[in-house]
């Protein structure tokens, strides 16, 4: 088993893990700070992110296949069940591993969902805001008859000239 292979892929999507989870902070104080331009720029920080962890992921995929293989585990089997073989024979340096990364998804998910539900109530929240903005402005002040204003409905309306 190639264990430097395997301990340097996983160092590395520890690393992209850790750069997702920085750029969802980073968002987190755009949206506070009502920044759209950082959050467009944002946006696009993190799909590069997620591209390049999709991308690594059968690098991963196949050192563990491999190692698992070497240490007489299927190769289908998950870091979990060969980070807990190696534990079992003295070594925990994957077992770390294992759990840090375990750790650093949690926390992008926990950002990620945070996040989310922040956008969706400021969305809300913005609808809501223009509807009342579009009812004012389709009501009319109106100066009546009895010498007061009269608020009355108003809309587009198109004439003909020939009426």
């Amino acid at each position: 088993m190639d264990k430097t292979k395997l301990k340097k892929a996983l160092s590395l999507q520890l690393q992209m893990f850790e750069e997702l989870s920085a750029v969802f902070k980073q968002e987190l104080r755009a949206m506070s700070e009502i920044n759209l331009d950082a959050m467009a720029e944002i946006n696009l920080r993190k799909e590069d992110i997620a591209t390049r962890i999709v991308a690594h992921s059968e690098a991963v995929r196949q050192a563990i296949s491999e190692a698992a293989s070497s240490e007489g585990l299927s190769s289908e089997a998950t870091l979990g069940e060969l980070a807990a073989c190696l534990a079992q024979k003295g070594n925990e340096e994957l077992l770390v591993q294992h759990k840090a990364l375990n750790i650093a998804a949690e926390r992008i998910q926990q950002a990620a969902a945070a996040n989310r539900e922040i956008a969706e109530r400021f969305a809300a929240t913005v609808t809501n805001s223009l509807d009342l903005v579009t009812r004012l402005i389709n009501q009319s002040n109106v100066y009546g008859a009895s010498g007061g204003y009269l608020q009355r409905q108003t809309g587009a309306v198109m004439l003909n000239t020939e009426a």
